[in-house]
């Protein structure tokens, strides 16, 4: 209910003012520090956001960057995978902080410039044919830093508000945040450091919602020729390497990469990690940089599959045959997923 307010407290030792029908409110505790060196250390960012000033929770991840433990637009970080309070607002590609990333925003056709420049003074989601930003160059960014960056070709990334380092990640940033993470379906992402919810996508036909709360898209920075790249998160997959059309509402998740960090910062070395052969017929050899602590097999449905593991193998010989995923979990915390193809 608007203008009701309630309080929860994070194991940061701060309290956080939620505010129904907008983002957090300003913690008062916040001052901006970084998560610690371990994976799934917290910290928090306060910055300004629909004009006002908002505090969210960020992480340090397996991959060792930090992220926001929240979309950008949320209300808190997400307490279930379908959790409405944590969706966030649903932005199109090469779009900006100008209103029309609310989930309730009014709609209108594109504009006569259909290219970021075109939108000073818009703050509504664009439908219809033609549709947003339609000539799809692949040399178009979504990386500038504020409206004086905005360009016939460049968009403002809504991620920088945050401050210094803060961009929105690129496909690259999601692949490897995917295997880190071992994100391969909707309660791996959501069971995961990055608490990501299946808020679904609003269309760029008529801004209808949909698969809300069953799958996740979450757009990267980089262009295609259809669009734009996103991850997406399906029933039983997940992947980094899908594009939507620009018009398209999708959710934003906010990065800090090592590149950003200082010197002070933590910088994890990524572990090697083999398999072979593949396709296997019957005993299936595991080689890593580090030591395994436990491993998951899946099959292509998603389901668990037992399999005898001792001595860095894996017994695959009264499997069927066909697609299985193996999930790898490294002493140093870091996950690592492969694609096993049984024959």
């Amino acid at each position: 209910m608007v203008g009701d307010l309630s309080f929860a407290v994070r194991n940061l030792g701060i309290g956080i003012l939620l505010m129904a029908g907008s983002t957090l409110s300003a913690q008062q505790g916040c001052n901006n520090t970084d998560p610690g060196n371990n994976v799934g250390d917290l910290g928090c960012v306060t910055f300004t956001y629909r004009g006002q000033p908002v505090t969210y929770t960020t992480v340090r991840t397996a991959d060792g960057n930090i992220w926001f433990q929240q979309n950008l637009g949320s209300e808190r970080v997400a307490e279930s995978l379908d959790d409405e309070q944590s969706y966030g607002d649903m932005f199109q590609w090469g779009r900006w902080d100008d209103g029309h990333q609310m989930r309730n925003s009014s709609v209108i056709s594109s504009p006569a410039d259909n290219t970021p420049e075109g939108l000073q003074g818009s703050g509504s989601f664009i439908t219809g044919s033609p549709a947003w930003w339609a000539s799809n160059g692949a040399d178009d960014k979504w990386t500038g830093t504020g409206l004086a960056d905005v360009t016939e070709t460049v968009g403002v990334d809504p991620c920088k508000a945050a401050g210094s380092g803060w961009k929105l990640p690129s496909q690259t940033d999601w692949g490897n945040i995917a295997q880190a993470e071992n994100i391969i379906s909707p309660v791996k992402a959501y069971g995961g450091n990055l608490k990501l919810p299946m808020g679904g996508y609003r269309s760029s036909s008529d801004g209808g919602f949909t698969f809300v709360g069953k799958r996740g898209y979450f757009w990267s920075s980089t262009a295609t020729g259809i669009g734009g790249k996103y991850l997406y998160i399906g029933a039983t997959v997940a992947n980094v390497s899908a594009g939507a059309p620009r018009g398209q509402g999708a959710s934003v998740r906010c990065i800090k990469t090592q590149e950003q960090l200082g010197t002070t910062d933590i910088y994890l070395k990524r572990n090697r990690v083999d398999v072979y052969p593949n396709p296997v017929k019957g005993i299936l050899t595991l080689k890593s940089d580090s030591m395994i602590e436990r491993v998951k097999m899946f099959n292509a449905v998603g389901q668990s599959v037992e399999a005898l593991f001792t001595d860095n193998k894996i017994n695959m010989n009264n499997l069927p045959s066909g697609l299985y995923m193996i999930e790898l979990k490294l002493k140093n915390g870091e996950y690592v997923v492969k694609k096993i193809m049984k024959n």
